[in-house]
């Protein structure tokens, strides 16, 4: 085997086999999905919140697109066929590189802006929040499924979702599972793994977010395009309890969560796309390696050809 080939074969074994020191944010430059769900779902006897993604843009425009201001479904109690405000072409609040740990009641709002009804004079953390931009999307009843969008050239490593955490109250809760496609073909569950952690965002006192990260055991190019289907958990306590003190009529919460066994309502902060980053002596290596197949192809151009009688 020839010196350049065994050069290529170490830089090749070198890149595939090097530890990341640090991981790279990819670029996502828009996602599809349908809106998220809100008052009109029964968020509150008196009309609650709209768990929309009110800030989502279409790139090139400067204002949000009207969907962006619409609920995903019309009908009180939806479900993953209705489309009635499909997003596309843009980025919004899932991209905006806000990652919520406060619950997300806290930190949501009717029109896109927080109202949590505390005061800076009562709260001064929570009331100054108010009348900034809310910081979650959320559907009920469904399994919502977003198609990600990414600038090329890097490679995906992990996935990272700030969702609202189980026991956050409020019958939310974090996703049970989540299924994988590249180009719309579904990735095998057996080629990246799923964990979860509590996530406070430096805050001690909070513990309302969760960070799911999906490892994929073998990098992605970032040209794909990447769909996250995301399932809804087993149905927790306050569930229970909400079906034994309150029968609920209206909503479908019988149907469509108690004997579902389902959480009514999931709920996303932010989705980050992460690229590894080769270490110090990685980088020394492979410079090094370039190095030398730059001076044996000088040493090949300068050697003189052999005439052919």
């Amino acid at each position: 085997m020839s010196l350049r080939s065994r050069l290529l074969i170490a830089l090749s074994t070198t890149l595939l086999g090097s530890t990341a020191a640090s991981a790279g944010l990819i670029t996502v430059t828009s996602y599809e999905m349908n809106n998220g769900n809100g008052a009109s779902q029964f968020t509150t006897p008196t009309g609650g919140q709209n768990y929309f993604d009110f800030s989502y843009t279409k790139t090139g425009e400067g204002a949000p697109t009207a969907n962006a201001g619409k609920n995903g479904s019309v009908n009180p109690i939806p479900y993953n066929g209705v489309n009635d405000a499909p997003l596309s072409g843009g980025t919004g609040k899932l991209t905006d590189g806000v990652k919520a740990s406060d619950n997300y009641s806290l930190v949501s709002g009717s029109d896109g802006t927080i109202s949590n009804g505390f005061t800076t004079a009562v709260s001064p953390y929570y009331g100054s929040l108010n009348g900034a931009p809310s910081q979650y999307v959320g559907w009920k009843y469904q399994d919502p499924t977003i198609l990600f969008h990414l600038a090329g050239g890097q490679a995906v490593t992990s996935i990272s979702l700030y969702v609202a955490a189980s026991g956050s109250g409020g019958l939310v809760g974090a996703p049970a599972n989540i299924a994988l496609t590249l180009n719309g073909i579904p990735l095998d569950p057996s080629l990246y793994t799923m964990t979860s952690a509590a996530y406070t965002g430096g805050n001690p006192y909070a513990s309302f977010t969760d960070l799911i990260t999906l490892t994929l055991k073998n990098p992605v190019p970032s040209a794909f395009s990447i769909g996250l289907q995301l399932f809804r958990g087993k149905l927790l306590q306050d569930g229970y309890d909400y079906e034994n003190s309150y029968y609920d009529p209206y909503s479908g919460f019988h149907n469509s969560a108690y004997l579902a066994d389902k959480e009514p309502w999931i709920m996303i902060s932010e989705a980050e796309f992460n690229a590894a980053v080769p270490e110090p002596s990685t980088w020394i290596m492979m410079i090094a390696g370039f190095a030398g197949l730059g001076f044996m192809a000088y040493r090949r151009k300068a050697k003189p050809a052999l005439a052919i009688a």
